[in-house]
């Protein structure tokens, strides 16, 4: 830790916690005066003028009330006072404000979850506010020596700089007009490599490289032409041991007795630092590029899409000159899937790579293995036949399976940490694809057990408009227990069926299928609603199934017009009568030529419940212009039976829906105005299946 003069640096803990205390112990030992002081007497200890004040952090602890008020009281600055606060539940959203105020070199916010960081902040706040305070007093002490008159020619560091300047822990350096070394003092020597025969009156900004020295040069300029210090700029330099080096350069001028103006810069070497952040940017870059794949990846749409998300985030994240994915075809061949360069946009259509990278990517998927090539621009490689710079490829496995291979190509050298980042990539892609395909797989196998639960097509109703639809929950990867029917019996009779068996998956399908097929059969014999629910009971009480309520229709075709031909066509206003038998499900819905819709008053017990059951049988007349619609729970109870809509409510929204003059398809217009209602209503609530059927009786 920096060291100046002025008294030992403090440590005050604000009402910290004793285990917090404890740790601050161990982490400083004796090097930092550590104080213990309470919120309300921690003013006495910051007493003075900000800036001159004595050094120190304060660390206020999560037991201060008002920790923001405290803050401002305390008066971070610069020079003398930083402070480090823990926040915790109740004080956190009031801390918010602190970063908007307060740089974080002099305010920091640490989680209380994370409190054994606070020694740690601490050290680092105090050796910004050391280091400030260093470089002020630098300033300020070669500013005084310059007007005591000294002679602005070589001389020793102790004659030129003063005693205080040359033992400073920060590096000094004087400059002529023309920005040549006049003198310097130990550490400068020590981290520029300073020597009295070549360094004296030789230039600055020739101890940098050539394309380093007009930037540097700009940078002391600026500092000639303004009286405050100038900006802080780095400057990177290779020693002479061929190591590379970070220096940070911040001058100022001054001027000497004898009003001569000198730039003095004040050199500190920030290697370590400057590495450290760039191992962190490095890292966080990783982490942004990490979670852009796996945002794209879980993302909807089709594959493709996310795909070229992926590749144009590596692409982007790596610096690299082109990214590929690509995926195997059916014959085992790699073939590119999404590329993406960096000087155009990504585009489904440029998946041109260049034939060696086809053979690489080859042996890659051959071998499942990763390659990695850091050969440096300056030439093909031997061999390869592959034009200058790097190539990086992974291959993307999941569950063993090899599923494709993930490149890169740079005319730069790719970094040694590249096959970690691809790594990480080609697990997420890979895994992001074998869950497409799965999810794939999963919905045809979805809709080939859906098919037969439902008829192929509706019958054609001379006189009438029928209409259904069904819609599963979810995104299509689940089936349902919802179900309609609709078919013509042998007597002539028209049935309808809408159903709901309980429970989700193959097993309600197979339950679905048994009603469905024991409906059909038993209306073989006769569509007595009576007979027919009886069979279909007794068949669900065989298998000991779950329950299924079901909503059971009888259409009377017309009755034949005047003439004596039995082949005459129906007369149109001859009477239509409807058997409606309900085992358990929700009431239909009658709306009325005139457009008044009201439920219609059909009750019965559940099917598979009970061996002995009677269902009694409402009888409808459909006038034309009349609709009858039939829907299971999930337009009344789609978020949960706590969260339900009434017969009543699905009345009224069907009389506030009524069909346009002239529309051929009113049955249909029903149908889908009660499921957009439905999604609209539901929205993200909606946990069940949706299925409705509709007789529009045509005027």
């Amino acid at each position: 830790m920096l060291t100046i003069p002025g008294g030992r640096t403090r440590i005050l803990l604000v009402d910290v916690l004793p285990e917090t205390a404890e740790d601050f112990r161990a982490a400083f030992g004796e090097e930092t005066e550590l104080v213990h002081v309470t919120a309300a007497s921690v003013l006495e200890h910051t007493e003075g003028t900000p800036g001159a004040r004595r050094p120190a952090v304060a660390v206020v602890g999560r037991r201060v009330p008002a920790p923001v008020g405290l803050i401002h009281a305390l008066r971070p600055h610069p020079a003398d006072l930083a402070a480090v606060v823990v926040a915790t539940s109740a004080t956190d959203s009031r801390l918010t404000t602190l970063p908007i105020l307060f740089s974080a070199d002099l305010v920091r916010r640490i989680p209380d979850a994370r409190a054994g960081l606070l020694p740690q902040t601490a050290r680092e706040l105090l050796e910004g506010v050391s280091r400030r305070r260093a470089e002020t007093a630098v300033r300020a002490a070669a500013q005084r020596q310059l007007v005591t008159g000294a002679v602005m020619s070589r001389q020793l560091g102790e004659r030129l700089l003063g005693e205080f300047l040359t033992q400073a822990p920060i590096g000094a350096l004087m400059l002529d007009d023309d920005g040549a070394v006049l003198a310097w003092n130990h550490r400068a020597s020590d981290v520029l490599e300073l020597d009295d025969h070549g360094s004296l009156r030789r230039s600055l900004a020739d101890l940098f490289p050539p394309d380093a020295r007009a930037t540097l040069r700009q940078h002391l300029d600026t500092a000639r032409e303004q009286s405050a210090p100038g900006p802080d700029v780095v400057f990177e330099r290779t020693r002479s041991d061929g190591t590379s080096q970070a220096m940070r350069i911040a001058p100022q001028r001054v001027t000497d007795s004898e009003g001569r103006e000198r730039v003095l810069v004040l050199a500190e070497d920030v290697t370590d630092r400057l590495h450290a952040q760039r191992k962190l940017a490095e890292r966080t870059g990783h982490a942004l590029l990490s979670a852009e794949v796996a945002a794209a990846m879980t993302a909807s749409g089709p594959l493709a899409e996310r795909l070229h998300r992926c590749v144009r985030a590596t692409a982007d994240r790596l610096g690299a000159d082109r990214a590929c994915l690509w995926t195997l075809a059916p014959s085992g061949r790699p073939e590119p899937a999404a590329c993406a360069d960096v000087d155009r946009t990504t585009a489904a259509d440029h998946l041109h790579p260049e034939h060696s990278d086809e053979e690489l990517v080859g042996r890659i998927a051959a071998r499942q293995r990763p390659h990695l090539d850091l050969t440096p621009p300056g030439g093909p490689r031997a061999g390869s036949g592959r034009p200058q710079g790097s190539f990086a490829g992974y291959p993307l496995v999941s569950g063993g399976e090899l599923i494709g291979v993930l490149t890169l190509s740079t005319r730069l050298a790719l970094p040694g940490s590249t096959l970690s980042i691809l790594e990480n990539i080609a697990d997420q892609v890979a895994v992001g694809i074998q869950r497409d395909r799965l999810l794939h797989r999963l919905r045809a196998t979805t809709q080939a057990l859906e098919r037969p639960l439902l008829p192929p097509r509706l019958p054609e109703l001379p006189g009438f408009d029928l209409a259904a639809r069904y819609h599963p929950f979810g995104s299509g990867l689940h089936i349902g227990g919802d179900f309609y029917d609709a078919f013509t019996a042998p007597d002539g009779r028209y049935v309808l069926a809408l159903g709901d068996v309980c429970g989700k998956g193959p097993g309600a399908a197979a339950i679905t299928g048994l009603v469905r097929h024991t409906l059909w059969a038993a209306a073989q014999h006769t569509t007595d609603p009576e007979h027919v629910l009886g069979l279909v009971n007794n068949a669900l009480r065989r298998q000991n199934t779950p329950f299924c309520t079901l909503a059971y229709a009888v259409l009377e075709p017309p009755s034949p017009g005047p003439s004596s031909d039995p082949a005459a066509p129906s007369d149109p206003s001859g009477t239509v009568r409807v058997r409606i038998a309900s085992a358990g499900h929700p009431a239909p819905l009658l709306r009325r030529a005139d457009g008044g819709a009201v439920p219609l008053e059909v009750r019965g017990p559940l099917l598979g419940v009970l061996d002995e059951l009677h269902h009694p049988v409402t009888e409808v007349e459909l006038c034309p212009g009349e609709t009858l619609v039939f829907y299971t729970d999930g337009f009344t109870e789609g978020a949960g039976a706590e969260d339900r809509r009434e017969p009543e409510d699905l009345a009224a929204l069907l009389a506030g829906h009524p069909p346009p003059p002239g529309d051929g398809r009113p049955a249909d217009r029903v149908v889908a105005a009660l499921l957009e209602d439905a999604h609209s209503w539901w929205g993200e609530r909606l946990r069940d299946d949706l299925a409705v059927l509709a007789l529009t009786r045509l005027g």
